[in-house]
Parts: structure tokens; sequence; C-alpha cells
């Protein structure tokens, strides 16, 4: 058996997956069968706190709760080792790509179009889950 292989999945994955079926559900299901482990930082796991609570979302306290503690359990936390300023659109999109530098991820998983219109940032492909499903398989 090959080793892990490590990603950096984007937020708005794990909101997706949790709040429908389909691709990013399926990614998710990747991790649970240790085919893939999520890296992630502090940066990261604190925006999907704010995120999960977004009103406009209506996920439940409980199913809010859920979705962190998945995260949390799934994930291995990596501290990125330097700065990436590189979305001018949306700098805040940056840390996904520190986070996959610092853990020498082999993709970032994503469907924000900021990070998708990059295609690759250091030789570390963004795809989208179905992308990343395609790939994988």
């Amino acid at each position: 058996m090959g080793a892990v292989t490590k990603v950096v999945i984007d937020s708005n994955v794990f909101i997706s997956a949790f709040g429908w079926d389909g691709k990013p559900e399926a990614v998710l299901s990747l991790m649970e069968q240790r085919k893939i482990v999520n890296c992630i930082t502090n940066d990261i796991y604190s925006e999907l706190q704010r995120v999960v609570a977004y009103p406009k979302l209506k996920f439940s306290p409980t199913l809010q709760v859920n979705i962190l503690e998945f995260v949390f359990s799934w994930s291995s936390f990596v501290q990125p080792k330097e700065t990436v300023a590189v979305i001018t659109d949306d700098p805040d999109d940056d840390k996904f790509l520190a986070c996959a530098i610092a853990a020498n991820a082999s993709a970032i998983i994503s469907g924000d179009p900021h990070l998708l219109g990059l295609g690759s940032y250091r030789s570390i492909p963004i795809m989208t889950p179905a992308q990343f499903l395609e790939h994988k398989h």
C-alpha cells in the first residue's frame, strides 16, 4: 500500500459535502477511508468555524459542531513556513496555498474560482472535487 495522499481541502468543499450530496461528499469519504489526509492550518480551521455559522447556510448548531469535529479529527495540522501573496482578488485564499506548500500536498481541492483560476501553484494542482476524483481514480 502506498503513502497516503496529502491534500488541502478548501472550506467550501466541506460545506458542500455536509450540505448536499455529490462529489465533495465523495472526497470526504476518501478521508474516512484513509486514502487521503487533509492538511490544515489554524487559520483555515478558524475560517471554517466562521463559515459553518453563516446564517444563509441554516446549519443547525449540532451540524456545525459535527462539521468542525470531523475536520479536526480527520485532518493533519501544519504550520505555514512562508507567507504567500498571490491572489490579489481575494488575499484570504492565499492561506490555502501556504498550507499546501508547508504540507508538501499533492493537490488543493476547491470550488473557489480564485484558486481554480490559478490551475496550479508551485506544481501543486488546484482542482474541483470532480477533477480530483477523476484524477485520483
